[in-house]
């Protein structure tokens, strides 16, 4: 009888090692988040810095009743960029109207997580209701999610403002984003 038990478990373990649900032999080498976190902002310090622009990292901010958690806001003078991170990693596919996005490893595993866009849509609203009622002249508001992982791959629809941290540097180097639209960032 324990000599079955143990032939169950080595089963079992061995089922669980090649169907990806135990990883005791894999080699991970996927960035923590604090590495991944790292690699964004100081991005967007050097487009910031060479710009004379202001960049906030973490913050938190609460107005009429509603509390938005940002990675980073890039105050620039075409206006407010609010940028969330998501740390998921590999392959992430999804559409700006999907409820759930899928990112799937190196190993082909799948998760499911909640589209990130939800929330940082939100944001965009946030600062324009902040902006009109203090009557400050903000320019535009911009919410974007990053994917800072440097082994990830995007494969978003075009409704999405979703990048990597390089496809983020090029879009903050257009001409759209140089012009002075008149926000005040000082």
């Amino acid at each position: 009888s324990s000599i079955m038990a143990i032939v169950l478990l080595a089963a079992m373990i061995t089922f669980a090692i090649f169907s990806g649900k135990l990883e005791l032999f894999k080699n991970k080498k996927t960035q923590s988040s604090d590495e991944i976190s790292t690699t964004l902002m100081k991005s967007l310090k050097r487009f910031a810095g060479l710009r004379d622009m202001e960049l906030l990292g973490k913050t938190t901010l609460s107005f009429g009743g509603e509390t938005f958690d940002f990675d980073a806001i890039l105050l620039t003078y075409y206006g407010t960029i609010a940028v969330k991170s998501c740390f998921a990693q590999g392959e992430i596919y999804g559409e700006a109207k999907d409820e759930k996005w899928v990112a799937i490893d190196k190993n082909g595993s799948r998760s499911h997580f909640a589209n990130p866009m939800s929330s940082a849509n939100g944001s965009v609203k946030f600062f324009k209701e902040l902006y009109g009622a203090e009557k400050a002249k903000c320019g535009l508001s911009e919410a974007v999610v990053v994917f800072p992982a440097k082994n990830t791959e995007l494969f978003t629809g075009k409704n999405t403002n979703v990048y990597t941290v390089k496809s983020l540097e090029a879009k903050l180097s257009t001409d759209k984003y140089q012009a002075d639209k008149g926000a005040d960032i000082a």
